[in-house]
């Protein structure tokens, strides 16, 4: 019984997190591939909108040739958190899971940083979408 009682406890410290979805996020991440490429995602304070986080992914060739760009922000929205995709013929927004229970109707963000580690999905809305998966990195 201990035992079970040990892996719930595990568990829910695993999947709610004390830092806000902004502290998860907040600086330069990397995802190397195969063949000497790579994806960054910089999370670095929006200048415009306080509070908020805005995300720049990059995917290069191995060359360095830039092949795919992405924006994202990351904004509170009352005691909520939004991630939201920035397109040219404009934006698609995302609530952000933090523990509470849900409809996934529509998409939910999941934000989940653990030591060096970052994996944002969006659950819900057709296929599971892995919007980056990848290390800390340095902000060059």
């Amino acid at each position: 019984m201990r035992a079970i009682l040990t892996l719930l406890f595990v568990a829910a410290c695993a999947t709610a997190s004390g830092a806000s979805p902004a502290e998860r996020l907040a600086g330069c991440w990397i995802a190397r591939d195969g063949a000497g490429g790579a994806t960054t995602m910089r999370w670095l304070a929006d200048g415009q909108r306080p509070g908020s986080l805005r995300g720049d992914k990059a995917t290069m060739a191995g060359d360095g040739g830039v092949t795919a760009h992405e924006l994202y922000r990351l904004e509170p929205r009352g005691e909520a958190w939004a991630l939201c995709q920035l397109e040219s013929a404009g934006e698609r927004c995302w609530q952000v899971a933090q523990g509470e229970e849900g409809s996934l109707e529509g998409g939910r963000a999941f934000v989940d940083a653990h030591r060096e580690s970052l994996r944002i999905t969006i659950v819900g809305d057709g296929a599971d979408r892995v919007v980056f998966q990848g290390d800390r990195d340095g902000c060059d």
